[in-house]
């Protein structure tokens, strides 16, 4: 493998797209970035940054022309994905095409996919009309969930338990839909978990299956994972077959993607799959696991490369788990943190922090190693839960 400045463009430049940038140079590639500005980290660590929005396909298609890239990729975003199709239906490129990346960004072509080839998911419908929701709700013996069609990281999901919250759950997902479409669908108590896929030329080449920790209802947001999965040698199997069928239902091409599963009384089913690694720091996760780099991992799949996986895992039972807080304003005093523990800041103290889309302020995250997986989940709760109780934020700046 010799990919020496070969020419990579990652769209997205933030905090977790950093360290796909971060191992791109490592790997001695001619790193591209492009963003929109602000205060990314990305930018100025990448050896070139391109002002250009991720989500505008034209502008990212000519400026990947021009560069005369290798490769294009992101992670733990999908506002990019129809603009990483159109480059590689374009340029001939590894990864997964225009019309197919559409089908992992929106989630009703997503649906109708799995229908039509078998995949299991849970049962919806497109709300054309706020009347729409209520028939539905009305109709369904479980809870249901709101979503906007098209967007990531839980922005916009509501659960709805009762009907007089459904107005609101309606207009909140209309809001983070840039197509203005909405989805509601059955909600299936039981267990969120998920994985990475490591698809090569439309095949499942690993499967890592993972824990999942999200916010509680209404607005399941994740916040952390770990892996293995304390079931993987027992839902390894129906997970493989039923992920394989999904890759064939959305075209997937070449690439890390991500899995989000519902384990339910109805057995395990695939609430949405896309065509890019997981966020909510996945990659480290399941690389600490198996062994190996996933950024470096996904990186040599969008230049072409084959690389050897490993058989069986050849790291560590680990989990990480995001630093949130509810509020904004200055970071007066981090808190309470457990030195044997491997901690990652993004704020010092005297800095001002922001709450994301999510209504969120993440602070880091804490990452923990371990020998039973539910133990070594727990610590990493227990850690973060203990600094976030005690990190200190003055709220009133203006």
């Amino acid at each position: 493998m010799n990919l020496k400045g070969k020419k990579l463009l990652i769209l997205g430049a933030g905090t977790h797209q950093k360290p796909l940038i971060e191992e791109a140079k490592i790997m001695e590639l001619e790193v591209h970035v492009c963003s929109k500005p602000g205060n990314y980290p990305g930018i100025s660590t990448a050896h070139y940054f391109h002002e250009v929005d991720i989500s505008d396909k034209i502008k990212v298609l000519q400026l990947a022309k021009k560069l005369e890239i290798d490769g294009i990729l992101t992670t733990a975003t999908d506002v990019c994905l129809e603009s990483i199709g159109i480059v590689v239906d374009e340029l001939g490129l590894f990864g997964t095409g225009f019309k197919n990346s559409k089908a992992c960004l929106d989630k009703i072509i997503m649906k109708k996919r799995f229908l039509v080839n078998n995949v299991p998911t849970p049962k919806y419908i497109q709300i054309n009309k706020y009347e729409d929701a209520i028939e539905f709700f009305n109709n369904t013996e479980h809870d249901c969930v709101l979503k906007p069609t098209d967007s990531s990281g839980s922005r916009g999901v509501t659960k709805i338990e009762n009907i007089s919250h459904l107005e609101e759950a309606y207009h909140k997902a209309l809001h983070f839909s840039k197509s203005s479409k909405v989805i509601i669908e059955e909600w299936l108590e039981g267990e969120e978990l998920g994985a990475q896929a490591v698809v090569i030329e439309g095949k499942l080449a690993l499967l890592t299956l993972h824990s999942d920790i999200t916010t509680p209802p209404p607005h399941r947001v994740p916040i952390g994972h770990g892996c293995p999965h304390p079931e993987e040698i027992k839902l390894l199997p129906i997970a493989t077959e039923i992920t394989e069928k999904a890759i064939k239902a959305l075209g997937i091409g070449t690439g890390v993607c991500n899995v989000d599963y519902i384990l339910s009384n109805q057995g395990l089913q695939i609430i949405e799959m896309t065509c890019r690694m997981g966020g909510t720091h996945l990659p480290e996760v399941c690389g600490e696991y198996l062994g190996f780099n996933f950024y470096n991992l996904a990186i040599q799949l969008s230049l072409g490369e084959k690389p050897t996986l490993p058989l069986k895992p050849l790291g560590r039972t680990n989990a990480a788990h995001n630093l949130i807080l509810q509020s904004e304003g200055s970071l007066v005093k981090l808190g309470k943190i457990n030195q044997e523990l491997e901690w990652h800041f993004y704020f010092k103290e005297g800095e001002k922090i922001m709450l994301n889309a999510s209504n969120q302020a993440e602070l880091g995250y804490v990452h923990v190693t371990g020998s039973d997986p539910l133990t070594t989940l727990n610590l990493a709760k227990k850690a973060a839960d203990t600094f976030c109780k005690t990190t200190k934020i003055m709220e009133d700046f203006v």
